[in-house]
C-alpha cells in the first residue's frame, strides 16, 4: 500500500470520500447491531423468565435465546472494535491522514484472524477494507 504515497490529490480525495462515506457506513451498521444486541438480550432475559416460571421446561426457547444473542453479541463486537479502530485514525476534520497506516494496521488484523483460523472475522474486515479502499 505504500504505493498509495505517489498518488495524486485527486486519488488522496477519492480515498478520503472512500473512507469518510464507510466511517459513516460502518457507524450506521454497528448502531443497529448494537441495538439489535439489546434487543436479542431482553428477549433472553424473557425468555429465560418463562423457563423459570414454566418449573424449567422452556430449554429450547432459552437455548435457541441465548445462541440468536451470541451471534449477533459477536457480529456487534467485531464491527465496533472496527469502528473504534478507524475513530482513532480519523481526524477532527472528519478526514484519515494516516490512511496508509490504517490500511496496515487492518491488512495485520485480517492476517492475524486467518493465522488463529478466525475467518468470520477475517471475512467481515475484508469486506469492510474492500468498501474502504478498493474503487
Amino acid at each position: 500500500m505504500n504505493e498509495l504515497n505517489r498518488f495524486s490529490d485527486h486519488t488522496y480525495f477519492k480515498i478520503q470520500k472512500r473512507l469518510a462515506d464507510g466511517f459513516l457506513e460502518l457507524r450506521k451498521v454497528t448502531e443497529e447491531l448494537g441495538s439489535r444486541t439489546r434487543q436479542l438480550g431482553w428477549k433472553q432475559r424473557n425468555v429465560l423468565i418463562d423457563h423459570v416460571y414454566s418449573d424449567y421446561q422452556k430449554h429450547y426457547q432459552l437455548m435457541f435465546a441465548r445462541k440468536e444473542w451470541e451471534e449477533v453479541s459477536w457480529e456487534y463486537n467485531v464491527h465496533n472494535r472496527l469502528f473504534e479502530l478507524l475513530r482513532e485514525y480519523r481526524d477532527l476534520y472528519g478526514y484519515f491522514p494516516e490512511y496508509i497506516e490504517l490500511y496496515d494496521q487492518i491488512n495485520g488484523i485480517i492476517e492475524l484472524a486467518v493465522k488463529q483460523d478466525e475467518f468470520e472475522i477475517a471475512k467481515i474486515l475484508v469486506k469492510w477494507k474492500e468498501q474502504f479502499f478498493s474503487e
